[in-house]
């Protein structure tokens, strides 16, 4: 992807909602496990988005992929895909955090 492209979040037209939700939440740090409870799907339904959004977003890593959600935070918020309330609160605990 060209170095301009992406500015005013258009390098994330092609992903979906949910892609760019996951996207959102990768840019924390959470595992596969954390994000999956947080949105409320199965672990094995955030790895398929992780593959998708990744394949879409020509990165070929986890870590490419959250650092690019980080560098495009303000373009993410704007798409309003962060998720608010208790699915987006980093206080929400699962039984693997304890």
């Amino acid at each position: 992807m060209g170095a301009d492209q992406g500015r005013d979040g258009s390098r994330f037209s092609e992903l979906t909602r949910r892609e760019l939700e996951v996207l959102s939440l990768l840019a924390t740090g959470d595992s596969n496990r954390r994000l999956a409870h947080r949105l409320g799907i199965a672990e094995r339904t955030v790895k398929a988005h992780l593959t998708s959004l990744m394949r879409k977003l020509g990165v070929e890593s986890r870590v490419e992929a959250a650092l690019l959600a980080q560098r495009y935070q303000k373009a993410l918020s704007d798409l309003r895909v962060i998720p608010q309330g208790p699915i987006g609160e980093r206080a929400v605990s699962c039984k693997s955090d304890v």
